[in-house]
C-alpha cells in the first residue's frame, strides 16, 4: 500500500503535474529531504522530543492530581468541575495568544499547550472512571476494614487504568499539534519551527518531509504507549475478541 500511495503521487506530480511542483514535491525530493538535512532534523527532533516530554510530564502530573481529587471528593469536583468544563474544550490553537500575554517566556507558552492538552482529557476520564467504580466494591472493602485512602488507591484507581490508557491516547494525540502551534512562538529550533523556516523559504519538500518525521515518531510513541498498557492490563486480554 505504501509503495502504491509513492507511486500515485508521484504520476500526479512529477509524471503528469496535475499537483502543482513545488507545493506539491514530488517523492524522490522528499525522500531525499532527510538525508541530505540529517544534522538539522536530528537538532530539531531533539529541541522538539524535549519540549513535548517536558509538557506532556507537567500535563499528566497535573491532570492525574486533578482526576483523583474530581472523583474522590465533592468539594474538589465543585471546585474544579467548572474550570475543567471552561477552559478544557478550548483548543490549543485558541489559546496561543493568551499563553503568550500571561507567560513570562515562550517556552512556558509551549508547556502550558501542550501540558493543557493532556490535562483535560486525562482528569475529565480520571473523575469520571472513579466515580462510576462499582459501589458493590467499596462497600465490600469498607466492611473488611479499608481505609478511604486504601480504597482509593487499591480499588478505585485500579478500576480507572482503562480510562487512563484512553485519556493518554487522546491527550498525546492533541499534544503533537500543541507542540507544532507551541514552536510557532518565537523558539529557535523544534520541527513545529523548521516546517515554519522551510515554508518560508518555499522548501516545500523538506516540510512534507517534516510531517513524515512526525508519523514516525508518533507511531512509535502510540506503539509503545500500547505496550505498556497491554502489560498492565494483563488481565483484560482474555476478553478481547479477534
Amino acid at each position: 500500500a505504501l509503495f502504491g500511495i509513492v507511486a500515485v503521487v508521484d504520476l500526479l506530480t512529477l509524471k503528469s503535474g496535475v499537483m502543482l511542483l513545488p507545493f506539491s514535491p514530488s517523492p524522490d525530493r522528499v525522500l531525499q529531504a532527510l538525508p541530505k538535512n540529517l544534522a538539522s532534523y536530528g537538532q530539531n527532533l531533539a529541541a522538539s522530543m524535549v519540549l513535548l516530554g517536558e509538557g506532556v510530564a507537567i500535563g499528566i502530573a497535573t491532570g492525574f492530581l486533578t482526576g483523583l481529587l474530581m472523583g474522590w471528593s465533592k468539594v474538589a469536583n465543585y471546585w474544579f468541575a467548572p474550570l475543567l468544563k471552561f477552559i478544557g474544550p478550548v483548543p490549543s490553537a485558541a489559546w496561543l495568544p493568551i499563553a503568550v500575554a500571561i507567560m513570562p517566556t515562550s517556552r512556558a507558552a509551549g508547556l502550558f499547550l501542550i501540558a493543557l492538552a493532556i490535562w483535560f482529557p486525562l482528569s475529565l476520564m480520571l473523575s469520571s472512571s472513579i466515580r462510576s467504580t462499582d459501589k458493590r466494591k467499596i462497600e465490600a472493602a469498607r466492611v473488611m476494614g479499608a481505609t478511604e485512602g486504601y480504597i482509593l488507591f487499591h480499588v478505585a484507581l485500579p478500576a480507572a487504568v482503562p480510562s487512563i490508557f484512553d485519556a493518554l491516547f487522546m491527550g498525546l494525540s492533541s499534544s503533537f499539534g500543541a507542540l507544532i502551534i507551541s514552536e510557532q512562538l518565537g523558539v529557535k529550533a523544534g520541527l513545529g519551527w523548521y516546517i515554519n523556516w522551510a515554508s518560508s523559504w518555499g522548501e516545500y519538500y523538506k516540510v512534507f518531509a517534516t510531517v513524515g518525521v512526525f508519523i514516525i515518531i508518533f507511531y512509535l510513541i502510540m506503539t509503545l504507549l500500547f505496550k505498556v498498557r497491554d502489560a498492565v492490563m494483563k488481565w483484560q486480554q482474555s476478553t478481547v475478541r479477534w
